[in-house]
């Protein structure tokens, strides 16, 4: 399948995995970092907060940006970006410095996942796009599942071989990730734009309604989520005092098992379609979370978190992709962004939100979260359970 793309989609492709390889060296480490430097857990949900609005902010703006300079310049300027604020948050000079990175790191992720998707969308088109997304879900998380546990084990390692204090063994493996805008920009630069023939939209009630009814549900699991997942790391650590060698080997069976099991999706979806599998997925991962407080064993809690994480976060390829069906060129950008922007801005209410209830308890932000993905599983399927057998808004309306 993966000869059918073109060049470009290839280039695509493999600049996802890229970027979710190194990626971990970032966001796994990060809580850690920020601890050993001496901030606080509030601190951290200040830092995290502001780089989640930013992001949703952006997702607004992704797709007029696009309009106006393509959807190359524009994924070339996300990524400088993010290049700069990683160097802040790196250095860290101070507080202020290191909020200046969290809030340029956020720009890149508002600007660069609606025009990936919206870029990649188009170069290969309706027939391979669940595919091709598949793929690129894929191939990204497994290469993020080897970064995950590359963070994990590095810092032990250079703390034990060099020598090197925790604080500084972080920061290196923090650094790591400046290798991700090294390889990016220089391969964003061969890639061809794709021509957007209509660069202004017609806003219209039909168009506004369909991107709300994508918006909504998405914007309910971007609210459990920002309760329960940015915190995982320091909830194993709190609850089983376990290493973070171990901490980073669950999320590395995580990833690498969704990414096999992202090649063989498609398959599924073209045997009982999108909606169905998105929703038989979804509802399962809800129970799982909602279980996983009441287990005491750390191998049986991490195992149940990697099913839970599996099931719940491989259909976000054919979700995207199943988005994108319904939405001309001009409009995919702008459609996802959205989409993104609700789940986003939910997410970080979800991070305050989730600081407080671990503060009471271990237990009551994954009973939220799961009631929360309930709800979006169920509002998602009232609104889309009709077009289950479609490739595009087209072939059913």
């Amino acid at each position: 399948m993966f000869q059918k793309f073109n060049r470009d989609a290839k280039i695509l492709i493999a600049l996802n995995a890229v970027g979710q390889l190194f990626l971990q060296f970032s966001f796994f480490i990060m809580p850690f970092y920020l601890r050993a430097i001496g901030y606080s857990m509030a601190d951290m949900g200040t830092f995290f907060s502001l780089r989640t609005f930013v992001g949703a902010l952006f997702f607004l703006f992704a797709g007029q940006i696009s309009l106006k300079i393509g959807y190359k310049k524009s994924l070339l300027l996300g990524a400088v970006l993010g290049f700069i604020g990683r160097i802040l948050q790196v250095t860290a000079l101070n507080y202020y410095f290191l909020l200046l990175g969290f809030l340029l790191v956020g720009v890149n992720m508002g600007i660069r996942q609606p025009n990936f998707s919206a870029l990649l969308s188009e170069e290969v088109g309706d027939k391979l796009r669940h595919h091709a997304f598949s793929i690129s879900f894929g191939l990204g998380t497994m290469f993020n599942a080897v970064g995950v546990l590359l963070a994990g084990f590095m810092p032990n390692f250079l703390e034990d071989i060099f020598g090197v204090t925790p604080q500084l063994a972080y920061r290196l493996v923090l650094a790591f990730s400046f290798l991700q805008f090294l390889i990016t920009i220089p391969a964003l630069l061969i890639i061809k734009d794709v021509p957007v023939e209509n660069p202004k939209i017609q806003w219209r009630r039909e168009l506004i309604v369909k991107i709300l009814k994508f918006s909504v549900p998405s914007a309910i699991i971007g609210l459990g989520a920002g309760i329960t997942i940015p915190y995982m790391q320091l909830y194993f650590d709190m609850r089983f005092g376990v290493t973070l060698a171990a901490i980073s080997g669950v999320f590395f069976f995580q990833q690498l098992v969704m990414g096999l099991g992202s090649f063989i999706l498609p398959k599924l979806v073209d045997r009982i379609g999108p909606v169905k599998t998105i929703t038989l997925f979804q509802s399962s991962a809800a129970l799982l979370f909602a279980v996983f407080p009441s287990i005491n064993i750390f191998t049986l809690a991490a195992f149940f978190y990697i099913i839970r994480s599996i099931l719940m976060n491989i259909v976000w390829p054919i979700n995207d992709s199943f988005m994108l069906g319904f939405f001309s060129a001009e409009e995919k950008a702008t459609a996802v962004g959205i989409r993104r922007a609700f789940s986003t801005f939910m997410r970080g209410i979800g991070n305050y939100i989730g600081g407080f209830l671990f503060g009471i308890s271990l237990s009551y932000p994954f009973y939220t979260t799961a009631t929360l993905y309930i709800i979006a599983t169920f509002v998602f399927y009232f609104f889309f359970a009709k077009y289950n057998k479609c490739l595009s808004a087209s072939t059913c309306l």
